[in-house]
């Protein structure tokens, strides 16, 4: 059983050895991925036509543009040219938004009762680009094959005792995975106000569009130790600490759009 689970925690030394460290983009923290940008960018196509084959996709015009004018303005100061970009606005009741990688977009057509203005609009769909260009969908599971590895050699040095498998998710999610999820939150808000303000959109437009998101959940009793993502509170007061980096990058764009188009 020893030799068993010395082979196994070999293996997994050697896949973090092999992994590539790579920088995210903007904010520069290093981050360890198992995955290689063609593997997400072809998962990132399959989840695609699945989620299209099944969700309705919205017929209000007015959304439709709003989401392609918004989206053409932020894809062409991204930097990703390898993007194959695709905006889509899905009929739903749930106030919701996405990118996967590789660049397809998604906003549900629920947050538009949200978001008054393309400005607003910019400040989600710029946050859910950030979470692609930092291939964060990569690195997380990049973890989970960490994660899974490690419960490997757990279970077979304590003879599958389940009371120490079990104690080692616990762990691992609330001191590993989730910290991780919250990180990947903050990170894709400070990038999506860099890109709102480089396409020309006043940064300001994203305190006053999660100051009404805020309202719409609640990351319940225990705060913020046991969510995914960071309470609303804390976001928008680390949006408010980048906020002159951000004005200093809607000064400098030659096509500002100040809220531009607004819904109502």
């Amino acid at each position: 059983m020893k030799r068993i689970s010395a082979n196994i925690f070999a293996v997994l030394v050697l896949a973090l050895t092999l992994a590539a460290c790579q920088t995210v983009p903007y904010t520069g923290r290093s981050q360890f991925l198992m995955t290689s940008k063609a593997q997400e960018d072809q998962l990132g196509e399959d989840a695609w036509r699945e989620v299209c084959a099944k969700e309705k996709k919205c017929t209000n015009q007015q959304y439709n543009e709003a989401l392609l004018r918004v989206g053409t303005s932020i894809a062409q100061i991204s930097g990703q040219s390898d993007f194959k970009w695709e905006f889509r606005v899905f009929q739903s009741k749930e106030a919701n938004a996405f990118c996967l990688p590789g660049g397809k977009v998604a906003v549900y057509s629920e947050l538009f009762k949200l978001a008054a203005n393309d400005a607003e609009l910019a400040s989600v769909v710029g946050h859910e680009i950030g979470h692609a260009i930092a291939r964060h969908g990569g690195e997380r599971m990049s973890q989970a094959a960490v994660q899974s590895a490690g419960l490997q050699v757990v279970s077979a040095a304590t003879k599958g005792n389940t009371a120490w498998t079990q104690a080692y998710g616990i762990a691992t999610e609330v001191g590993g995975m989730l910290p991780y999820s919250r990180l990947h939150e903050y990170e894709a808000d400070y990038i999506g106000l860099m890109l709102m303000a480089k396409a020309g959109y006043d940064p300001n437009a994203a305190i006053s569009f999660w100051n009404k998101f805020k309202t719409v959940g609640s990351s319940g009793p225990f705060g913020e130790f046991f969510s995914t993502h960071p309470m609303s509170e804390k976001r928008i007061e680390e949006m408010r600490l980048k906020m002159p980096e951000a004005i200093n990058l809607y000064n400098k764009c030659p096509n500002k759009k100040g809220l531009g188009v607004r819904y109502r």
